[in-house]
């Protein structure tokens, strides 16, 4: 039973590897039009806690945050550009094609960013469109995301967690508290 339960998990996890699709997404590459520059507060955006989120999903209204998230923490002439320029990236829509969104962000959260971006699925500058690519099942080389040119504004926003999440947090805390005193 036991070496069953492994052959399956095995099959299950190669059927979940073959499905998976990719594609480039690339911020800083002149010769495909993509250069995407990022500020916060007028000025290119660099530092320690300032991060973009690659989403992705069959359609605009159902993207889903990819890893790794690209660090905005150059400096020089490379400050306002992802950290590395570009990322591969690996989804489970493998075949067709699939909407991509990115969104830039000051602290450890998008939900509980300090300074944040607006969701971007079209092409800077031009038609409001959901960005779309070929996903490309290894081993062909993925598709590179057409992203345009621009600057993506980071604005600042104070954040104030609503009730129910605090609230929700007051109980699991409290949980924790009453196992700890029946122990």
């Amino acid at each position: 039973m036991k070496k069953l339960m492994i052959t399956a998990a095995a099959l299950m996890m190669a059927v979940a590897a073959y499905g998976q699709g990719t594609f480039l997404f690339n911020t800083h590459d002149t010769a495909a039009g993509n250069v995407v520059n990022f500020t916060l507060n007028g000025s290119p955006a660099s530092g320690a806690n300032i991060f973009v989120e690659v989403l992705a999903g069959a359609d605009a209204n159902s993207l889903v945050a990819l890893t790794p998230t690209l660090a905005l923490n150059r400096t020089g002439a490379g400050a306002g550009y992802t950290s590395p320029f570009s990322q591969v990236y690996t989804t489970t829509l493998a075949g067709g094609t699939a909407s991509i969104g990115y969104r830039a962000y000051e602290g450890t959260s998008f939900a509980t960013a300090t300074a944040k971006s607006a969701l971007i699925t079209s092409t800077l500058g031009s038609l409001p469109a959901p960005l779309t690519v070929s996903l490309a099942v290894a081993p062909a080389p993925p598709n590179e995301v057409t992203l345009g040119t621009g600057t993506v504004a980071l604005t600042g926003g104070t954040t104030i967690p609503e009730p129910a999440t605090l609230a929700l947090g007051a109980l699991g805390v409290g949980a924790l508290l009453l196992i700890r005193r029946r122990q």
